[in-house]
């Protein structure tokens, strides 16, 4: 019997929120095709172009920046001349390997490369990470096969008949994490000692860090261990401060391997990104979230809300953290009822079968 060897490009790329969903769907593809030919697509300015080859996963470069701009402005302009290049590069690319199906997560590097797709009359998936979807998915929804949500708040924006709630896919370690045992032990840490782990997004974020820069005093006096990720560039400026030398902390720039720090820490703190809610829902831990108030269509303020009104997260807003953040953090590791509560709430909201329920509606479009 002759092997089937279909041939898939993922448009994947700006922010991890948009990479990692993209990489858990093309390992979950290849688990169950290992004959599959996986092509990604994202910009050469942004981290994909270093993160997917880690995994094993072929890059090809458009040139789109991205983010919030101003048409009538030069950076408008810049941005609307990139677009169109970066529509013929995708075209090409699409042209040259000849894919039987193109999926997008979303942002604006999936624009292009699905823009293309479907001028290529390419078969489409879309994959919705957020309860409020985005401005690319909400204009690619009508020429798609399969549109895979996350959140049922997003159902609206969809055509009806092609969407289907399958939750966010996520890599398969965060499934099965190590103990706490081992992760400490792996991370030079205290079993003994309370830990947080704090993580500011992809991007880092100044006002997290400059929070736990004056509170770095504070969780020494009470023994607490702080794993932190700082984001680019901000690593130098902090190791600047004597205390963030200290034993009981470990700075990143980026974490490598989040499921070990997930399965060492008692609470989480971060952004209120799609994909990092989707995680914590699975591995059940405290959560605080602090949602980027700049983000495109305020979809973390809308995704932390949906937690918040399940009484299995707690919010703290940017313009608060400086007040809130160290204290809070705090108070709930020490409110045992709290953390157990949070625990079993959130771990209702967890979707474990969403990758695979993405890949098996990929392999009803493909074979």
């Amino acid at each position: 019997m002759k092997k089937i060897s279909p041939r898939i490009i993922i448009g994947s790329g700006g922010t991890g929120g948009h990479i990692y969903p993209g990489i858990a769907i093309a390992d979950e593809l290849k688990n169950k095709i290992p004959e599959i030919n996986i092509l990604f697509i994202g910009s050469k300015k942004h981290m994909e172009m270093q993160e997917i080859p880690k995994f094993g996963y072929q890059i090809e470069s458009i040139c789109i920046s991205g983010g919030k701009k101003n048409f009538f402005s030069l950076s408008g302009v810049i941005l609307f001349m990139e677009l169109i290049y970066s529509c013929f590069l995708a075209n090409k690319i699409i042209q040259k390997f000849s894919p039987n199906l193109v999926i997008g997560t979303g942002g604006y590097v999936s624009f292009p490369t699905l823009y293309a797709a479907e001028k290529n009359r390419i078969p489409i998936l879309i994959q919705e990470q957020n309860s409020f979807p985005g401005l690319t998915n909400r204009i690619f929804s009508r020429y798609a096969k399969k549109i895979c949500i996350a959140y049922e708040e997003s159902k609206e924006f969809f055509p009806q008949k092609k969407t289907i709630i399958t939750g966010n896919p996520v890599r398969s370690g965060i499934l099965q994490l190590p103990s706490r045992e081992e992760a400490c032990l792996h991370l030079g840490l205290k079993i003994e000692k309370p830990i947080i782990l704090s993580m500011g997004g992809s991007q880092g974020s100044n006002s997290i860090n400059n929070a736990w820069g004056k509170g770095l005093k504070k969780l020494i006096h009470l023994d607490i261990q702080l794993i932190w990720q700082l984001g680019k560039g901000s690593l130098q400026r902090i190791r600047k401060n004597r205390i963030s030398h200290h034993k009981n902390f470990l700075l990143m720039e980026f974490i490598d391997h989040i499921p070990i720090c997930y399965a060492a820490a008692d609470i989480i703190v971060s952004r209120a990104g799609a994909l990092t809610i989707s995680e914590i829902c699975l591995i059940g831990k405290p959560y605080i979230l602090i949602p980027f108030p700049w983000s495109s269509d305020d979809h973390q303020n809308k995704n932390a809300k949906i937690l918040e009104e399940k009484e299995a997260a707690l919010i703290i807003k940017n313009e608060e953290i400086d007040k809130k953040l160290v204290d809070s953090t705090i108070q709930l590791l020490n409110n045992s009822s709290m953390k157990k509560k949070m625990s079993k709430n959130i771990l209702q909201l967890g979707k474990p079968k969403a990758t695979n329920d993405i890949v098996n509606e990929i392999l009803q479009i493909i074979l």
